[in-house]
């Protein structure tokens, strides 16, 4: 049976409100509110989720944004703990049935709405399986929320970095909690990082809509970054380019690129580099050293050049240089971010 045709008009579409968070005290705002609400909630949590139990493993679930979002808290748990740490889709971890997963795992499970049906799913088999769970949600009264054991929320007044914020804030506890010094310095890190991210917004504003101006007519836009940014260039392109541009888009692990993709390097393809300050750069600059031999199409956004910032908390200084292009891209190509053909609009 053919599909109903859910394609908002073009006047539709460019009536669509489009909300661009980075203007003004917006964003630093949130994220105090966050931290100050968070940063002893986390804390509880931990201490009750990880008191009085033998805890040998921690995954990571959730789909789309919310999966990709939480891949920095894997990366930093797996650089800093001795445990078992798993990031896996929603539908998938439910399909899989990892035999870990029992009363010796924690299960954090992320939804911005808490309704994703396979991530409430996904939270059913987790309980059912014996395992300690956790909703990070802004639905507080949501299906996902009524079905963990414990609730880490966070303001629905932006989905992205307060949910990133509430995850670092759970993982920097655990690190504290077991001597490594890496969580009391993140928690430091989380505190000042909401002044620091309004400095940083303000002084990339001007170039981020240049590149845009620069970009707004490409096909596709391949995605590059590795480490703990390794996720963002997926979320980037299924989220922005694909979900709310409706533009091409394709994400490469820098490491990987070297390994098939820069076959198709060429003078008209436009790359995205996502850069951190951290291990994985060199990697990183391997594939961009590559890519400018080929192309000048290069847009770089790199966390290096804030040092003021942990090379750890590169998602958020890159959260903010990369959304001034990606908004003023919605701009230019009259196409809100807020604009969706099938997404709440159909059943799947």
């Amino acid at each position: 049976m053919t599909l109903e045709n859910h394609t908002p008009s073009l006047a539709e579409i460019k009536a669509a409100p489009n909300p661009n968070y980075l203007e003004g005290d917006y964003l630093k705002g949130v994220l105090e509110r966050t931290f100050e609400a968070g940063n002893p909630l986390a804390e509880a949590i931990v201490e009750k989720v990880f008191t009085g139990r033998e805890i040998k493993s921690i995954y990571l679930v959730g789909a789309g944004g919310s999966n990709s979002y939480i891949e920095p808290v894997k990366y930093i748990l797996d650089r800093f703990c001795d445990l078992r740490i798993e990031r896996i889709n929603s539908t998938e971890f439910e399909t899989r049935r990892p035999k870990p997963v029992d009363g010796s795992a924690v299960v954090l499970l992320t939804s911005h709405n808490g309704e994703t049906e396979d991530t409430v799913t996904a939270a059913r088999w987790a309980a059912a399986a014996g395992a300690v769970t956790v909703a990070l949600t802004s639905g507080e009264d949501s299906s996902l929320a009524k079905t963990c054991d414990y609730l880490l929320p966070y303001s629905k007044e932006l989905p992205g970095m307060p949910k990133t914020m509430l995850a670092y804030l759970f993982a920097a506890h655990f690190l504290r909690r077991i001597g490594a010094p890496q969580g009391r310095e993140l928690i430091e890190g989380l505190k000042a990082m909401p002044a620091q991210l309004h400095q940083i917004k303000d002084a990339e504003r001007e170039r981020g809509m240049e590149l845009a101006r620069r970009y707004k007519d490409e096909e596709i836009y391949y995605v590059m970054s590795s480490g703990i940014l390794s996720a963002l260039n997926y979320q980037y392109s299924i989220c922005i380019f694909n979900e709310m541009l409706w533009i091409d888009a394709s994400d490469i692990h820098t490491g990987e690129f070297r390994h098939g993709p820069f076959e198709v390097a060429d003078p008209d393809q436009a790359y995205v580099f996502l850069m951190d300050a951290g291990e994985n750069r060199r990697i990183d600059q391997r594939a961009l050293d590559f890519t400018r031999r080929v192309t000048d199409k290069v847009i770089c956004f790199d966390a290096g050049k804030y040092p003021q910032v942990s090379a750890l908390l590169s998602p958020f200084v890159i959260g903010v240089t990369w959304y001034w292009f990606a908004h003023t891209l919605s701009v230019l190509r009259e196409h809100p971010l807020s604009v969706r053909r099938y997404m709440w609009k159909i059943d799947y």
